[in-house]
């Protein structure tokens, strides 16, 4: 997939852009995807989540669910520490330089070896989520930041139904793989995987939440 416009990821939005996207959000969330959006100076919804991971991530970045690698690209262009190393995976070749991997409950990388993992709407559709949130704690440093972003099960479920271009059209949807995660499943999920810390951040309207935690080097009792 080509490359986010710069403009799309700019923030503070103009007052302009902030009108346009007002105007547009049937087109955004139903009938358009990321690409004509964009076209039509639309921020798109790809670009929505881009422009609120971006200024949080640090060192060297593995992003797991990464289909066409774009954030992996964007933050190597930012030149911060470590971002030319970062590493996009997934178990889906998209024509893009992901890893391709059997699956995220097993990952060929070593121990500590990342200061921060991702996973960009990419946990719900990920059946071995706790095995995958597992190994994202294992390839952490010690106080390394996880992010996930998400959409709640309701959007999830009904956007889904209604996105025609949305990639699950285009292929099997495995068991146990869902739409959406609501709040309280993430934040356990989170507190199983030993994780904590966590800061959350609505955005887009506020259907979508980004949670950033912390690592801790032995999972929280409860």
């Amino acid at each position: 997939m080509p490359a986010i416009p710069t403009w799309a990821l700019t923030r503070p939005k103009s007052l302009l852009q902030h009108i346009w996207d007002f105007i547009g959000i049937p087109a955004r969330m139903v009938l358009l995807p990321d690409l004509l959006a964009e076209r039509l100076h639309l921020t798109s919804i790809r670009a929505e989540r881009m422009a609120v991971v971006l200024p949080v991530l640090r060192g060297r970045l593995l992003d797991v669910g990464a289909g066409d690698n774009v954030l992996v690209h964007l933050y190597r262009e930012t030149g911060r520490a470590g971002s030319e190393q970062s590493v996009g995976i997934d178990t889906v070749d998209w024509g893009s330089d992901c890893q391709i991997v059997p699956d995220t409950a097993r990952l060929p990388l070593p121990d500590r070896s990342f200061d921060t993992v991702s996973f960009i709407a990419s946990i719900n559709h990920i059946p071995e989520r706790r095995q995958a949130l597992a190994e994202a704690h294992r390839v952490l440093k010690d106080d390394g930041c996880l992010l996930v972003t998400m959409i709640s099960r309701l959007v999830g479920d009904v956007g889904h139904a209604i996105w025609w271009y949305s990639e699950e059209k285009h292929r099997e949807v495995a068991p146990g793989e869902v739409m959406g995660l609501d709040r309280a499943q993430v934040l356990q999920l989170l507190r199983e995987g030993g994780f904590g810390a966590v800061v959350e951040k609505r955005f887009f309207y506020r259907m979508n939440t980004l949670y950033l935690a912390r690592k801790f080097s032995q999972p929280e009792s409860c």
